[in-house]
């Protein structure tokens, strides 16, 4: 082709383009998402081999690596916890007396085996074709990509699992940690270093006699401990590696405890990936239904003693609705607005069928004019058909996060495993490889007492 001009290669090219024979048209799966059936995302078309993750990785699991995993040999795990080593009166006795009758207190604890599952399916004919990637097959493509979902979903629930709220759920170290009673309200202020180390302190005290190994936070949290730990500090925090690399901040913190160096470690999964309400119309069905919750009584407010609304709270506030069910997440339902002062109670009706098992509840700012990128404030549980009452007293602050100061050694937490992650296959119906990813466990927080929360920190 010496002295063809640009032109006519343009041309060529064009031809090529239009004809059937060498070349292949870009292949999108119809639609764009996950109801797409085909996999044309994953044949090879160019030299390209690698998958681009846009979604979290295994590396982003911090606390399921953390736990000891302990067998399971039943649904129900039993153990005893000792409460105390009996009362803390004197222990002086006379000359030839008898000391008092003493004795310890012990409680029975029962731990619920909970079962996990994620279902997925690949065509007879992706078992047939190479695909882009690590995998030389679209099974173990599809088998590692959910089993991430699965181990992602997990993780989330190990904080934030409610059985109150869903009862095929498990309780989460949240609330485990939340029923030991060792809990501070941060009530949207951010938390600083000396904050932890106080409470580290606080905790190694009597009665507690905790020696926490890790405290666990959101990466915006941690974030901001670093942001500290350059402009709080004498010097300028600018390091010179042996690389000659400029290093600004620090790649870990450790808060000095009574009794050594206690690590601080970002969860990107204590950061709820669903802290942020859908947008309008978008729900997360992609099999069955998940009907769309009706808001049967619109937000009223007035005062009540329980109230956490203050003066800096004084405003107008949008509500947005979503149904989650066994099947996925309905369309959103927004709720009128309603003007909120120090002091009130804002309270509304929600109604839902079956396949609702809760609501998430979603509330805006204060200076918005809609529900658009309203957050996470609560979820509610659904008695299918029944009017279920919500009411908002600002405990949850929008955007905060949870801090655990925990240890992970098994005597502290552990995880109770009956079966540990599994492919089943399920049976074949159609030209299609359906199966399940399984696993079935539950968390034990042992010593509740001896580990803390801070709830509502802000970033």
């Amino acid at each position: 082709m010496y002295g063809t001009s640009s032109q006519e290669i343009a041309r060529m090219i064009n031809t090529l383009k239009k004809g059937t024979v060498g070349y292949q048209t870009p292949l999108v799966p119809a639609g764009g998402s996950q109801t797409a059936s085909n996999l044309s995302p994953l044949v090879p078309q160019q030299l390209a081999n690698t998958l681009s993750v846009a979604t979290s990785t295994m590396q982003d699991l911090k606390l399921w690596p953390m736990l000891s995993k302990v067998m399971a040999q039943n649904t129900v795990v039993e153990y005893n916890r000792v409460l105390n080593h009996g009362g803390e009166h004197s222990p002086f006795i006379s000359e030839g007396g008898l000391a008092p009758l003493n004795r310890s207190t012990y409680e029975k604890v029962a731990v619920q085996v909970k079962y996990l599952a994620e279902r997925r399916q690949i065509s007879d004919q992706a078992t047939l074709m190479n695909i882009t990637g690590g995998a030389p097959d679209a099974l173990a493509e599809e088998t590692r990509r959910g089993t991430e979902a699965l181990l992602r979903r997990m993780e989330k629930e190990l904080f934030h699992g409610d059985s109150t709220i869903n009862p095929l759920s498990w309780d989460g170290m949240i609330k485990q940690i939340r029923a030991g009673g060792n809990v501070l309200d941060k009530r949207g202020a951010s938390i600083t270093a000396n904050d932890l180390a106080e409470t580290l302190g606080t905790l190694y005290s009597a009665p507690f006699y905790g020696m926490v190994t890790h405290i666990l936070v959101t990466p915006r949290v941690l974030a901001k401990l670093i942001k500290d730990t350059t402009s709080g500090g004498r010097h300028d925090q600018l390091a010179i590696r042996e690389s000659a690399r400029f290093v600004y901040g620090s790649r870990s913190i450790y808060i000095t405890a009574p009794y050594g160096e206690v690590e601080v470690v970002a969860c990107p999964f204590l950061e709820r990936h669903d802290r942020i309400a859908p947008a309008l119309g978008v729900s997360s069905v992609y099999d069955g239904n998940v009907n769309t919750p009706v808001v049967s009584v619109q937000p009223v407010a007035g005062a009540n003693a329980s109230s956490q609304f203050v003066a800096n709270d004084n405003g107008t506030y949008y509500y947005r609705v979503v149904g989650v069910g066994a099947n996925g997440i309905s369309l959103p339902v927004d709720a009128n607005s309603v003007a909120v002062v120090a002091g009130d109670r804002v309270s509304f009706t929600l109604t839902a069928d079956s396949t609702v098992d809760f609501f998430r509840i979603y509330r805006s700012t204060k200076t918005a004019s809609d529900a658009n990128g309203s957050l996470l404030i609560a979820e509610v549980k659904n008695t299918a058909g029944v009017p279920v009452v919500f009411n908002d007293d600002n405990n949850k602050i929008p955007d905060a996060s949870e801090v655990l100061m925990i240890n992970n050694s098994p005597e502290y937490n552990c995880y109770y495993q009956l079966l540990s992650l599994t492919r089943r296959p399920l049976a074949q119906t159609s030209t299609s490889l359906p199966f399940l990813l399984m696993m079935f466990g539950a968390p034990a927080v042992k010593l509740p007492t001896k580990q803390y929360l801070i709830t509502n920190v802000g970033a």
